[in-house]
């Protein structure tokens, strides 16, 4: 063999795996020996090295163990010291990782990479997961991880913004905790407090993706606190972009770790790692990248998994996801809490939180769009307003209150859509004005009665039902009578629900002065498309609701609730 080649060529290796191969000497004798490989040749299987190949991990085993938060990235090429490596970060000293590349280079896989290896080696009372999958979905095989609290897409407006303001609010309160034992990291907290605070990993994919979103200026302000606080109190993030120029130096500065994949443009990469020959003879590689340690060195990114193409790999993501999920049986973390974009009967009455508020003898009236818990009608703070123009949603908001532990008395016009025959004796319904006010007498005698044996649990919810078409007709001792039953009525138990139209605003009856003037109310159109309920700070920029929500007021202050009013 050695004959026939040229005399420039000394040495020959018949390569037989990884690192050990044949010396063809020159008398034809193949030795055994070792040897490095300067660089990763294109058809090496060093392309696709996958996590359990660099360091096997027993889950079950490493979920019980005290370590620093830390993941596998890959495995390092270093020709200068004629040696390859496996590369690990160290989220809790060294902080953010921030991956650039261009479109199928590797980036998703890089934290699809990251997040396994935190899987297997965190439970979940240690980690908490966020995935922000604003690529290709690339994301979605790690949803069921249990260590992953929520996945939120780029089309995911309002779950965004919430999750933006759940972070400041833990973000908040994490430094003060820290404050509070006068320690100036998470792990010495532990240490202090003897208490157990998950650390939290974002992962955010295709950054660039944001741009022009509604939420686009209050993500990059949480991304840019993250960045500069988060190290010590336990929240990091794991991001990929296309372009170290499509980011304001304001955020990608505060990385301490960014690693650039193929680029077209060389001066990207030097701008990502600093000046090295290596970005001009960088391979294209998916998964291949550039690392500024001590040196620049060449990295290849770790597979989540094993596998020999693209397919087998999400195949095998699956599996290895489903073993983690049915591996772990304790606690997981709390999704972003979000109402369902339709609220069904079954699903609010069937919600254990609504049949405790049933329970306790309160009346639930939808639930609140923030925290997604019941929000009830507070008998302290008085009656409650309804104010709507959909006869449809007056009659929902009836059927919706005949649920409660309480007897109801329903009063309506003669013409109503209401049809209450079929809940029965604890409902009672009056449409003809004689029928009305003889309730009315009958009501204002049953208060003064409790009254004076000092009876006040919630035992009668009296519904009137679009008053204004009622009032009218009404005589003056009847008005009287009825005047009476707002002011007295709840301190003997007897509250009042008045439902009303906008036309509620021109009537001067001393009955409905005083309903204008409840502490409460539900409200199902734009708070600026109104002047009969006092609210402090309007929105400026208010949008029309929603189907099902309302505004909920309690003295002045409001809040965003969704209800089975359609």
């Amino acid at each position: 063999m050695m004959s026939s080649l040229s005399e420039n060529i000394q040495t020959v290796i018949n390569i037989k795996d990884r690192n050990t191969g044949q010396l063809v000497m020159e008398e034809g004798v193949l030795k055994e020996t070792d040897f490095y490989l300067d660089h990763f040749p294109a058809d090496y299987d060093k392309e696709r090295i996958a996590l359990e190949e660099l360091e096997e991990v027993q889950p079950a085993v490493a979920w019980e163990e005290e370590k620093s938060l830390s993941f596998l990235l890959g495995m390092a090429d270093i020709p200068q010291a004629q040696k390859q490596e496996a590369v690990s970060i160290n989220l809790s000293k060294d902080g953010h990782v921030l991956l650039y590349g261009s479109p199928g280079t590797g980036k998703t896989t890089f934290l699809q990479t990251a997040a396994m290896d935190l899987a297997r080696k965190f439970s979940p009372k240690d980690l908490t997961m966020y995935l922000m999958d604003f690529g290709t979905n690339g994301l979605a095989p790690l949803s069921k991880l249990p260590q992953v609290a929520d996945t939120m897409l780029l089309d995911q407006t309002e779950k965004i913004s919430k999750f933006v303001r759940i972070m400041e609010r833990e973000l908040n309160r994490r430094k003060k905790l820290l404050a509070d034992y006068g320690v100036g990291t998470l792990e010495l907290y532990r240490e202090a407090s003897d208490q157990q605070e998950p650390a939290i990993v974002i992962l955010l994919d295709s950054y660039e993706a944001i741009k022009e979103e509604a939420y686009e200026a209050e993500l990059f302000k949480l991304l840019v606190r993250i960045s500069r606080e988060g190290l010590s109190i336990g929240v990091h993030l794991l991001m990929t972009a296309g372009r170290q120029s499509n980011l304001r130096a304001q955020l990608y500065s505060n990385f301490k770790h960014q690693l650039s994949l193929p680029q077209n443009d060389v001066s990207e990469v030097r701008a990502i790692v600093g000046s090295t020959p290596l970005a001009m003879t960088m391979e294209d590689i998916k998964g291949r990248a550039l690392m500024k340690r001590e040196e620049v060195d060449v990295i290849q990114l770790a597979l989540p998994v094993s596998g020999s193409n693209d397919t087998q790999v999400l195949n095998n993501l699956r599996q290895e996801v489903a073993s983690l999920q049915e591996a772990w049986t304790g606690q997981r973390p709390s999704a972003i809490p979000m109402v369902p974009e339709e609220l069904t009967e079954a699903d609010f009455y069937g919600r254990a939180s609504v049949q405790a508020t049933y329970e306790q003898g309160l009346v639930p009236l939808g639930l609140d769009m923030e925290t997604v818990e019941p929000v009830t009608w507070n008998l302290a703070k008085g009656n409650l307003l309804y104010l709507t123009d959909k006869e449809e949603q007056m009659t929902a908001l009836v059927k919706h209150i005949v649920k409660g532990k309480q007897k109801v008395i329903v009063l309506a016009p003669q013409f109503s859509k209401l049809n209450l025959e079929r809940f029965g004796e604890e409902v009672i319904y009056e449409n003809e004005i004689q029928n009305i006010e003889n309730r009315l007498e009958l009501l204002e005698s049953e208060i003064h009665k409790r009254n004076q044996e000092g009876l006040k649990e919630h035992v009668v919810t009296i519904i009137l039902y679009n008053i204004t078409e009622i009032i009218g007709n009404l005589t003056p001792v009847a008005q009287k009578r009825l005047e009476f039953i707002f002011k007295q009525g709840l301190l003997a138990g007897y509250a009042s629900i008045v439902i009303t139209n906008q036309s509620i605003s021109r009537n001067i009856e001393a009955p409905l002065r005083l309903a204008k003037g409840f502490k409460q109310a539900l409200i199902s159109m734009r708070l600026n498309d109104q002047t009969i309920v006092p609210v402090a700070k309007k929105p400026l920029r208010e949008t029309m609701l929603e189907k099902q929500v309302h505004y909920f007021v309690c003295e002045s202050t409001y809040i965003k609730i969704k209800a089975l009013m359609r």
